[in-house]
């Protein structure tokens, strides 16, 4: 990936995080994955802690309790042991149990939500038992520090956090707005605004503590990508550095062998030696055009010119390009093509494609073999395709996908002396795509296999033979 291309994949992720929602749902599954589990080290590491304060609060207020007020110790104690108490328990049971995940988020919510509304009762007992006494600021910084701790301590994403403060302030006005005397209106109405303030701002910091922990984990993310790309891209340098070695070697022993001989004047027969060279030399530069055209389709600076291509004749060229050496093997190269089929390409690169499939197919088969070139045409007529189909030992089916990739050989060996470095098919696969075409490998009728490529098409029924669609 180059600079420009990384920047643009960090500034989509970076949007995406600030919409808390990345595009790509493995990314998304993976984040919710790390979310949960983070926050279930914390709440098991400080939910005991807390339930056990709470308790020990309890037993406290219980033994020193003031004796002006039975009422309200019995009211704040049923507050700590029924109302806070057992919504922390549950949530802590919940995070050794089995689907923890899928139900963190809402567990969380309803028990921050029942702990607020328990502490909202309370102090609803309070002012009816001290009616003179002003509650607003005590009911505000309670359910504040409920809501931060659940939002630290808890699963809480933004959502759940939202309906959390939604439901634990409007619950709590609505319940004081139809309960408390009139005279405590203007303390009701202060508590509203006050729980507005808070909750807007409760509801940014959660926004910005998500979206800010969304994009930390895309960045790690995408840093890791990257890394899995270089240490790809590494291991294929080395295996393309030995691969060139060991098939530049060679050629090059043997050049070198020829060279020393005519130097010498032992070899008689120098017209025959100096073929012999020319041919070598001429295997090395395809090989290495190969590599370089590989390099270059790769990183798309093969410029692509699309236009209408008549299979046929690029089936009909291609194989009069390979009938010298089919015949040198003794074998027969059938054309199955008796009228135009028309679709849309790059006639260069279908060249290239059929020269890659016939090489293959002339290569991996027999002497006296039969080689075949046929074309097909899919019944909607939205597709062509050219195939080629060889008397080979086949390709075995969890290796029709894995040929297709740069450097992979499946252990055949040509039948005549020739030499494979496992790029053609790569070669191929790209020239195909990139004029929206497709490769693929399957079993030959016979024996075999048969090597296809594939092109949109506009050969529709109800065309003669020969029409041209365009």
């Amino acid at each position: 990936m180059d600079e420009r291309g990384e920047e643009g994949a960090l500034e989509r992720l970076r949007r995406q995080a600030n919409r808390l929602r990345f595009e790509d749902a493995a990314l998304e599954s993976a984040f919710h994955d790390e979310r949960v589990a983070a926050a279930r080290v914390r709440a098991r590491a400080l939910l005991p802690i807390g339930i056990l304060a709470l308790g020990l609060i309890g037993c406290c207020e219980a033994k020193v309790g003031s004796v002006e007020s039975p009422e309200m110790l019995r009211r704040t104690l049923e507050t700590r042991f029924f109302g806070m108490i057992p919504p922390w328990l549950i949530i802590y049971i919940s995070t050794g149990l089995p689907g923890h995940r899928q139900r963190a988020d809402w567990l969380s919510a309803l028990g921050t939500v029942a702990v607020c509304w328990a502490l909202a009762w309370r102090y609803w007992h309070f002012a009816l038992i001290y009616p003179q006494t002003q509650i607003a600021g005590a009911v505000t910084g309670a359910l504040l520090s409920v809501l931060l701790v659940s939002a630290v301590t808890l699963t809480m994403s933004f959502r759940a956090l939202a309906a959390t403060t939604l439901a634990s302030f409007a619950g709590t006005l609505l319940f004081y707005r139809i309960t408390l005397p009139p005279d405590r209106s203007g303390e009701w109405f202060v508590m509203s605004m006050t729980f507005a303030g808070i909750g807007l701002l409760m509801l940014f910091l959660g926004w910005y503590r998500e979206a800010a922990d969304r994009l930390m984990f895309a960045q790690r993310e995408h840093v890791r990508m990257l890394n899995v790309e270089l240490a790809c891209l590494n291991a294929e340098k080395n295996e393309f550095i030995a691969i060139a070695s060991h098939d530049l070697r060679s050629p090059l022993v043997t050049v070198q062998a020829l060279a020393n001989q005519l130097l010498s004047g032992g070899q008689r027969e120098a017209e025959r030696a100096h073929l012999a060279i020319r041919d070598l030399a001429h295997g090395m530069l395809r090989l290495v055009e190969n590599y370089l055209g590989a390099h270059a389709i790769e990183h798309g600076t093969v410029p692509v010119r699309m236009e209408r291509i008549d299979l046929a004749a690029a089936a009909t060229e291609a194989a009069a390009r390979h009938r010298p050496l089919a015949e040198g093997k003794g074998q027969c190269l059938k054309l199955e093509a008796t009228r135009p089929v028309w679709a849309r390409g790059d006639a260069g690169f279908l060249g290239q494609v059929l020269d890659n499939f016939l090489s293959n197919a002339l290569k991996f088969s027999p002497r006296g073999a039969n080689v075949g070139i046929a074309i097909a045409v899919a019944e909607d007529g939205s597709l062509a395709r050219i195939e080629v189909s060889d008397e080979g030992p086949g390709i075995a089916p969890e290796n029709r996908e894995e040929i297709f990739r740069k450097f992979r050989r499946t252990g055949l060996k040509p039948t005549g002396g020739e030499t494979s470095h496992g790029l053609g098919l790569a070669v191929a696969k790209r020239l195909a795509e990139s004029m929206g075409g497709e490769v693929g490998c399957e079993p030959a009728e016979k024996t075999g296999a048969m090597f296809w490529v594939s092109l949109p098409s506009r050969e529709f029924r109800g065309h003669g033979a020969g029409v041209d669609p365009y």
